[in-house]
Parts: C-alpha cells; sequence; structure tokens
C-alpha cells in the first residue's frame, strides 16, 4: 500500500544505484521529488513504497562539453545546468528552463526527472524533441543510447526496461540562430489549457535552410508536423504577404485537424501563435 511507510534506498555510487535497481525493478528513482509530488493537492502526498533516492550520486550530476556536444548528468538541477552550461546552452532551452520557477524548484528539480515524468511532456522536452537529443539508458551490466524521440512510443509509454536507469543526455550543438520558446499555463493543473512553443530555425543570407516547430500540449505527446516545417524551409526572407498567408492557411487546416491531441483553447492560441511568428518574418 503506498503511504506514509515507504523503503528508502540512498545509493552513493552509479554502481550501487544500478545494483539496487536490479533488485528493485519496482522501485521509483527520486531526487528532488518536485514532478511526483508538485500535482498533488493532498495535505498528506501519496509516495512510492519503494523508493531509491540519488541526490548522493556524483556522477549522475556532470556536465561536461565537447566540440560536438552538451552532455548532462540526469541528476543534474535546472538551476546547476544554467549556472555551469549558461554560454553554451541553446537558447530556447535557456528560456525554457528559466521559466521553471521559483528558483527554489530549479534547485531541486533535475533533467532526467523532467524527462521521466510518465503522464506528462513537460517544457523541456517539447525544446529537446527538435535537437537531435539522445539519452544514455544504463543496467546492472549494460548501456544502451536511443533518441529522444524513441523514449516514448506512440502510446506515451516511457520506453525504460524494469531495470534500466535514465543516466546522461547528449544535446547536439545545432547550427540554430534564430530560436524561440513560449508557454502559457501550468502543465501539472492547467492540462486544458497549457500550451507551450517551440522554434528552431537556421537562417543563413536571408534563406531559410532549417526550420522546426512543436507544440507541447501538456499530456503525453508533442504536436509536430514534419510537412508543415517544410513550407517556410528553402524560403527567403522576408516573405512575401502571399507566401505569408499560403502558409497560415496550410497551418489553420492542420491545425483545426488536431481534434484529439489539442482542446479547442490550446487550437485557438496556435493559430494565433502562427499568425504572430508570420508576422516576424513579414517585411
Amino acid at each position: 500500500m503506498q503511504g506514509i511507510y515507504s523503503h528508502i534506498f540512498y545509493p552513493s555510487t552509479l554502481n550501487e544505484l544500478l545494483n539496487l535497481k536490479n533488485k528493485n525493478p519496482d522501485a521509483v528513482v527520486w531526487s528532488g521529488g518536485t514532478g511526483l509530488m508538485g500535482k498533488q493537492k493532498r495535505k498528506i502526498p501519496v509516495i512510492p513504497d519503494n523508493i531509491i533516492q540519488i541526490s548522493k550520486i556524483s556522477e549522475l550530476k556532470k556536465i561536461r562539453r565537447t566540440e560536438r556536444y552538451l552532455e548532462i548528468g540526469a541528476g543534474a538541477s535546472i538551476n546547476k545546468i544554467l549556472n555551469v552550461g549558461q554560454h553554451v546552452l541553446p537558447n530556447a532551452l535557456a528560456q525554457a528552463m528559466k521559466l521553471i520557477k521559483p528558483s527554489t524548484i530549479r534547485n531541486m528539480a533535475t533533467l532526467g526527472g523532467h524527462l521521466c515524468m510518465p503522464d506528462k511532456r513537460l517544457n523541456l522536452f517539447s525544446v529537446m524533441i527538435l535537437m537531435d537529443v539522445s539519452l544514455e539508458l544504463k543496467r546492472a551490466g549494460g548501456a544502451r543510447w536511443i533518441q529522444l524521440t524513441r523514449f516514448f512510443n506512440k502510446n506515451g509509454k516511457i520506453q525504460l526496461k524494469n531495470n534500466e536507469i535514465l543516466t546522461r543526455i547528449r544535446i547536439p550543438f545545432g547550427n540554430w540562430n534564430w530560436e524561440l520558446f513560449k508557454s502559457d499555463g501550468n502543465p501539472f493543473f492547467d492540462t486544458g489549457q497549457a500550451i507551450s512553443f517551440c522554434i528552431l530555425a537556421e537562417i543563413q543570407k536571408g534563406i531559410i535552410n532549417d526550420y522546426r516547430m512543436v507544440i507541447g500540449n501538456s499530456g503525453k505527446h508533442t504536436v509536430r508536423n514534419i510537412e508543415m516545417e517544410s513550407l517556410l524551409i528553402g524560403k527567403k526572407l522576408p516573405l512575401s504577404l502571399k507566401e505569408s498567408s499560403f502558409i497560415v492557411e496550410k497551418y489553420k487546416e492542420w491545425i483545426k485537424s488536431q481534434t484529439m491531441e489539442l482542446t479547442p483553447f490550446q487550437r485557438d492560441r496556435t493559430i494565433r501563435f502562427i499568425y504572430w511568428i508570420l508576422k516576424e518574418l513579414l517585411p
């Protein structure tokens, strides 16, 4: 029974953690607990029967940079990532991280915990889904890397085996020189209204060489249409009024069809966002 009395393990090394998870596959890995506790409104919160507390494991808090990517330990707090990686973090990701408030929450919340929410794709996930991010999943005696796009199946179920732990997040450095992240509402509580938008673009000599956009709906999925993105790739800036009007109409058709993924409120906000973005690209 879930309740006040829980068995809590406190491993101090990564190997100890992996062995504990192997022996206790149903145990919940816990660092700051902001995701698990933040959505509860009870005076006495419900906590899992078995918890593996990872806050003492230094290996999971490391952040390093190479020429090609930024690699972040799954146990690194959001504030630590902002402080250590402030000059190399993609701008859209930094924007999304700074919107996690208050600062005391950013001190406790970890990137791994943010990505591993079983029933929600939170704002940082929406940003990183566009960045070709890969994840290291470890178990006692083995490890594998997978793309973030494959971390959840089509039904929104997390693709972690019972004895696996998310240990590292690898963010490649892109050529993005136009980045934007915006969000509205609380994804924990305003499930029908909370929404986020992220756009990454590479623009060289006035030509859009790459363009990516994702909509976060606070549920188990994000909403993205690569065919819609292709409407802008190769376009010369500034867009003409005719080009902009055509793209808006195509987007409106697609967004209105997303009745399973977006609420009427979210569809309306998305159309308004598209108008605003294209106005930014007009003469």
